[in-house]
């Protein structure tokens, strides 16, 4: 399971302990951050985390007018109580703060594609922490250098380097800085739909997954299989954290 170790790289070095229910039960004093997708009606909203938890928001902190159904989110939430085991909600919680996940398509390269689109997408260094299906999506943690504009995050595949030797289909994660001087190291999360891949000749695709480094050598270079007859349940867990966490950079 895929923990959400990646918000430790994002809000700092936080102290945090295993989310648990005691005798005392949950505390106003605390708060939790997951990852999740929302599912909004006229009347109400709810979010499923990405292990499966779903969230009813007994109270929030948060306009929901800017909530779409589907979208994704980093949700910072505290935990009011647990629901009734008959009852479709795992948790009644208080909802703090929402922040939208970064979601975009796969960019396709082919044979037509300029070498300024080329470019535009960058050739800049990012780091891929971690990496984790939900539904549709490929989600990547990542970070970079950066603290002075807007970057350039996307998710590449190139027809002209379409699959490994075993026949797993490259999917490369790029950045462009936009020329920004500052090398602070920022934090980032990204969904890429990558559900244009899906074929009818099989429920699932093996996806090689790598970025560049620093070193202009790739780096993370995992194979990830996708599977979307039946899906994995969502590879995240919650973590609750007791500190305040900073802005990361723009991204786009």
């Amino acid at each position: 399971m895929k923990k959400l170790m990646l918000l430790m790289a994002a809000f700092g070095m936080l102290f945090f302990t295993s989310c648990s229910n005691d005798d005392d039960g949950y505390s106003l004093g605390d708060f939790w951050l997951s990852s999740g997708t929302v599912t909004k009606d006229a009347e109400s909203f709810h979010i499923t985390t990405d292990d499966g938890t779903i969230l009813w928001p007994s109270a929030t902190a948060v306009d929901p007018s800017f909530l779409e159904d589907g979208m994704r989110v980093i949700v910072n939430y505290t935990i009011l109580g647990d629901a009734d085991d008959d009852e479709r909600y795992d948790h009644y919680v208080k909802v703090n703060r929402i922040t939208e996940i970064l979601t975009k398509p796969v960019f396709k390269f082919t044979e037509e594609t300029t070498q300024e689109v080329i470019d535009s997408i960058g050739h800049d260094p990012v780091t891929i922490i971690d990496t984790w299906f939900t539904d549709d999506y490929l989600n990547v943690e990542f970070e970079y250098g950066g603290g002075g504009g807007i970057h350039f995050i996307n998710l590449v595949h190139n027809s002209e380097e379409s699959e490994t030797d075993e026949g797993e289909v490259i999917l490369e994660l790029k950045h462009n800085k936009n020329g920004d001087p500052y090398n602070v190291r920022q934090w980032g999360i990204a969904s890429f739909d990558v559900s244009s891949f899906k074929s009818d000749e099989s429920n699932s695709i093996d996806f090689f997954v790598r970025s560049m480094g620093k070193d202009g050598e790739y780096e993370y270079n995992e194979v990830l299989t996708y599977t979307y007859d039946e899906l994995d349940m969502p590879q995240t867990n919650a973590v609750k954290l007791h500190h305040d966490y900073n802005e990361t950079g723009l991204i786009k």
